[in-house]
């Protein structure tokens, strides 16, 4: 027989890099669950749910999860597809009326037509046209602040009714640029179910998975805080009230709990504790790359660091997800891998080849791109593979009374 190959996890590495982290007021609170072979190897919360606070982060804390919402809505969107309700191929306008009409702006900020229509799967890959306001200066983001698109006191319907009336950034399909695609995505299960986002969410995903700690509601007594930072005062919702727009890019609080179950999901090809949530083919559809051949990247793109989804990261784009396509010397992870962070801090990804679910929840923006980074040198430093030798089988006993 030959032997096999286990892994198994030092955590010291990890719980030292968090100790660091919080000595140097990088991160003042957050929860980690690492899960290798189906089995929890590292479960745990460090600090406090504020700056300078009390109160400990425990299994109950709330974190805003920022753009981790955008594989749980997509997730969604790909249920409605297996039902038959929406397809790839539809035109976005079959939905949001109007969307794309207004043309796209050019290099010398002139105007031209679309040359096709963005297409529902041009919104699970980013390659609709749409940016964010928030991240640039040019003529289109000022645009976008004017419409006032990204406003959590409004609704998907006033939203995608805003978007409806700006020219595209990019011709659609030409080029991944990270923006609000996921946030239209979300209108569209609207208009496909006849529910609100959060209902459609609570009922398809987030109750059949046990996931009672996530939504748009921010829970006061069991929130923690978000630091001063531009994320702050520019991206997130309002943690004293519950939102009326119920971003489909980036609205959802979370435990690191549930998420990990929404992880597990996706790691079980759809399935988790006897719930089938997607058909296994769908989940391989998801997370394979789905950027086409000479894809341009738009300008933000870098700023995702090791999670932008480019050949130089050894990344690509599935269905929500980045996906690694290609090993990486500096950058740890099995091929098939897939993942996506959030502004806030928060981080996850799926390592099949490892058989690795990591959930990391914090409010850490400032330090979001370097703590992505420093996590995953810590988790992978950590494994340690073993050679096992497997037991030989019991021999037969034909005078055993019991066979």
């Amino acid at each position: 027989m030959n032997a096999q190959t286990a892994i198994s996890f030092d955590p010291s590495q990890t719980r030292h890099w968090i100790e660091r982290e919080l000595k140097a007021e990088r991160i003042f609170g957050c929860g980690l669950e690492v899960v290798m072979q189906g089995q929890p190897v590292f479960k745990e919360a460090f600090g406090a749910t504020a700056p300078n606070g009390d109160d400990p982060v425990t299994a109950d804390t709330r974190f805003w999860i920022a753009s981790m919402t955008k594989p749980v809505v997509s997730v969604m969107a790909l249920r409605l597809v297996e039902d038959g309700k929406l397809s790839f191929q539809d035109p976005v306008t079959d939905f949001v009326p109007g969307f794309g009409h207004a043309g796209v702006v050019t290099a010398t900020g002139d105007l031209e037509p679309i040359r096709r229509p963005p297409t529902i799967l041009d919104l699970f890959t980013h390659l609709s046209g749409l940016t964010y306001g928030q991240f640039g200066s040019d003529k289109i983001h000022k645009q976008y602040a004017k419409a006032n698109v990204y406003d959590f006191t409004s609704s998907n319907a006033e939203m995608a009714a805003r978007l409806a009336t700006l020219p595209l950034h990019y011709q659609p399909g030409s080029v991944f640029e990270y923006g609000m695609s996921a946030d239209l995505l979300g209108r569209v299960i609207e208009v496909v179910t006849g529910q609100s986002l959060d209902s459609a969410l609570e009922d398809a995903l987030l109750q059949p998975l046990s996931m009672g700690s996530t939504g748009f509601r921010p829970v006061q007594d069991q929130l923690a805080e978000l630091p001063p930072s531009a994320v702050q005062a520019n991206i997130a919702p309002d943690f004293a009230k519950a939102p009326s727009w119920h971003s489909g890019g980036a609205g959802l609080f979370s435990t690191v709990s549930d998420y990990m179950r929404f992880a597990r999901m996706l790691r079980g090809r759809g399935k988790l504790d006897n719930v089938q949530i997607l058909r296994p083919e769908t989940v391989d559809l998801m997370c394979q790359q789905h950027l086409p051949p000479g894809v341009g990247y738009g300008d933000y793109t870098g700023e995702l660091g090791i999670s932008a989804p480019w050949p130089k990261n050894g990344l690509s784009f599935g269905l929500g997800v980045a996906v690694r396509v290609r090993d990486h010397d500096d950058i740890p992870g099995g091929l098939g891998e897939f993942s996506w962070p959030g502004v806030s801090g928060c981080n996850f990804w799926v390592d099949p080849t490892n058989d690795l679910s990591v959930v990391f929840l914090t409010h850490a923006p400032a330090h979001r791109t370097t703590h992505r980074v420093e996590l995953r040198e810590a988790i992978y430093g950590g494994m340690q593979k073993e050679h096992v030798q497997p037991r030989a089988p019991p021999t037969s006993n034909a005078s055993d009374p019991t066979r």
